[in-house]
């Protein structure tokens, strides 16, 4: 996983260094492409075991996308049930356009952003929680943004851009990818990144400098 710390970088090497990671990593291979259309037939044939095997193959990086979405642990929990609900009820619909990752992401965000209209935003935590909370479910803590700093920052953009940000540099989507996953064309995608760099660059000069 790339460091957060490359948001606060010049967005053009920020970007240069996400595409180098995600060229590996993004690399979808055959058989992973193969596994989730397996998984998602048994899924519309009814087979119970198939619930069990996809929520325990991404229940981890959900809930830690909507935990760094929302920050507040209950609502997550609830987020979190509320999608897998949503997920099952839709899989009859999902047509295999996107990775099933994606389409996973894309219903998880809908959820967080409903909860959010109903709410007012998201209710913050402390950050020592929120950072447990968050950094539990993916990478090791070595390649996780440990910093409270740039994760309070992160989390007091606006949405549209939070969502592009945490999408790419938590969780390692690139910009096809979040474009699916938010609904808005892939350059859009980047006009938030770039600019959501921006502001984080600039509010970490300002932190640093005191």
């Amino acid at each position: 996983m790339v460091g957060v710390e490359c948001i606060t970088e010049c967005p053009e090497r920020a970007e240069r260094k996400v595409q180098r990671v995600g060229e590996h990593k993004n690399a979808e291979s055959p058989g992973e492409r193969m596994d989730d259309q397996i998984l998602i037939k048994r899924l519309k044939e009814g087979d119970p075991g198939a619930i069990d095997e996809l929520v325990n193959q991404y229940k981890n990086q959900l809930f830690a996308f909507i935990i760094r979405m929302v920050t507040d642990h209950a609502a997550a929990e609830d987020i979190f049930q509320e999608t897998w609900i949503k997920v099952i009820r839709s899989v009859s619909r999902f047509r295999g356009d996107s990775k099933l990752s994606t389409w996973l992401y894309q219903i998880a965000l809908n959820q967080c952003r409903d909860a959010m209209r109903k709410k007012g935003r998201h209710i913050h935590v402390s950050l020592e929680a929120a950072g447990e909370i968050a950094g539990k479910p993916t990478m090791d803590a070595d390649k996780m943004a440990t910093s409270d700093q740039v994760r309070k920052m992160v989390g007091e953009l606006p949405d549209k851009m939070r969502e592009a940000v945490v999408l790419k540099y938590f969780h390692d989507l690139n910009d096809l990818e979040i474009s699916e996953v938010i609904g808005c064309p892939e350059g859009t995608v980047k006009s938030r990144l770039h600019r959501a760099a921006k502001i984080l660059r600039k509010k970490w000069t300002l932190m640093e400098s005191y």
